[in-house]
């Protein structure tokens, strides 16, 4: 393997490259036929400065150091030629709905072996306009949750962190007026929170939605235009095992393609945890286009 270990040594108190050079020395001590070359990879360094040096050393494999953000970010980098690359994770993010929906290791050196003696597995992703999604897409409730919530406050708190604003902006009850075409079907009206996944896992809870696989080939949205504090309340449990398209008033679409619009002048949206295209935009699953390296008894894993 030659392999390009990337990791964001600007990412909040990160200590990325470290974990990079273990993996390298891992690497040397464990397969010395193997070759990784170490490459940050933050918003300073130009995606083509890390393409040409991934050229020159002939790599075949990336080996991505963070959470989704990062790894959202790595991706986009190579997304023209994702079809000659294997994906290796080593999470070093705080919520890693990406290395969970897999389950790959949470810890470095696990992750390390995962790499040298795992399996590979095609999975989708998705196009949300140009950008490329791994995990989630939020309008709404979740997506002002998520770019209220400090970076200091997840690292500290992990999931939990977007619990307090959540309440805050339930409380606010905005609604956004959206028109949504899913495969052909439309839909028009007001909606509180609008969340779309592509596994289980989303915010870092790895029982979000039972219906979703990362290998689908299928968008899984969440739509529901009021959120009524009791009702989420009493319907928790379902919640909680992963059935939230059986909440009452819950609209819930599973399409190849995706379009939505909004009558309001901006309405943000966030992708893998940073913003995105306000609306309108289009979406698109690329079918198991994505081949990632992960511990070969998760395989048939959700």
């Amino acid at each position: 393997m030659k392999i390009m270990v990337l990791y964001n040594d600007t990412a909040g108190k990160s200590d990325a490259k470290d974990t990079a050079e273990s993996f390298k020395n891992y690497l040397e001590e464990h397969d010395p036929k193997s070759e990784a070359v170490l490459q940050p990879s933050n918003p300073d360094i130009e995606p083509e400065t890390i393409q040409k040096n991934a050229k020159e050393h002939q790599i075949d494999t990336i080996a991505i150091i963070g959470g989704d953000g990062t790894i959202h970010h790595v991706l986009q980098t190579f997304v023209d030629q994702l079809d000659k690359l294997t994906v290796a994770i080593i999470p070093g993010g705080t919520v890693n709905n990406f290395a969970r929906m897999l389950g790959i290791p949470l810890k470095p050196e696990e992750a390390f072996e995962t790499i040298l003696n795992g399996t590979d597995r095609q999975i989708d992703y998705g196009l949300v306009n140009d950008s490329m999604m791994i995990s989630t897409m939020t309008i709404g409730l979740l997506a002002d949750t998520a770019a209220a919530t400090s970076q200091e406050e997840k690292q500290q708190f992990g999931p939990f962190a977007f619990t307090k604003r959540f309440f805050h902006y339930l409380f606010k009850k905005k609604q956004y007026k959206l028109e949504i075409i899913a495969d052909g079907k439309r839909w028009r009206g007001k909606s509180q929170l609008l969340t779309v996944v592509m596994s289980n896992s989303a915010g870092g809870f790895t029982n979000f939605d039972e219906l979703a696989r990362p290998d689908d080939g299928l968008f899984h949205m969440i739509l529901l235009p009021k959120l009524n504090l009791l009702e989420f309340i009493l319907y928790l449990p379902r919640i909680i095992r992963g059935r939230i398209a059986k909440v009452p008033d819950v609209e819930y679409f599973t399409a190849n393609e995706i379009e939505i619009r909004a009558q309001e002048k901006t309405v943000y949206t966030r992708t893998d945890g940073d913003p995105t295209d306000n609306l309108p935009v289009k979406m698109k699953v690329m079918k198991q286009a994505l081949r990632v390296r992960v511990q070969e008894e998760d395989l048939d894993a959700k």
